[in-house]
């Protein structure tokens, strides 16, 4: 039922529209013909589930992972998936902006924090350990990136 499996955005700050629905065939816009299951969901740190409906005239703005490091966990990455509609024929339209960096950037605490800081509200029970990718204060974003994509790709495709 997942159009995009459970993960956090892996960078620093995530810009969402409203989702917009259109019939496959026509492309006529049309209402979220599944209200109650089609959409945009996250874990809070119990691991309990909500579905977000953004309303028209806003946007939202989620936090990544890295904005989570140099905030020494201040700021939290939440866990999140898109679920599709229970009818056939419907696309769903979505425009995210990511605000990221220079892949060269290094992602370092802020002074006085530690790594258990940085890790301390992490919600990882449906994503990859976020220590298990950070693996050194100053890290680049690049190598960072790297070791999430390898670390998802392994945890989608392993047998839980």
């Amino acid at each position: 039922d997942a159009w995009i499996g459970w993960h956090n955005d892996s960078g620093f700050l995530t810009c969402l529209t409203p989702d917009i629905y259109v019939k496959h065939d026509t492309g006529e816009e049309v209402p979220n013909p599944d209200r109650l299951t089609a959409g945009l969901w996250v874990a809070d740190r119990n691991s309990r589930t909500a579905k977000v409906t953004i309303p028209d005239d806003i946007m939202v703005i989620q936090c990544g992972e890295c904005l989570q490091i140099i905030t020494g966990g201040l700021l939290v990455a939440t866990p999140h998936c898109v679920r599709g509609a229970a009818v056939p024929n419907i696309a769903r339209i979505s425009c995210p902006c990511f605000v990221d960096t220079s892949v060269d950037f290094k992602l370092s605490m802020p002074e006085r924090c530690t790594r258990a800081d940085v890790f301390r509200n992490t919600i990882a029970q449906r994503v990859p350990p976020l220590e298990k990718r950070w693996t050194k204060d100053g890290m680049s974003f690049a190598d960072f990136l790297g070791d999430t994509f390898k670390s998802y790709y392994e945890w989608n495709t392993k047998s839980r």
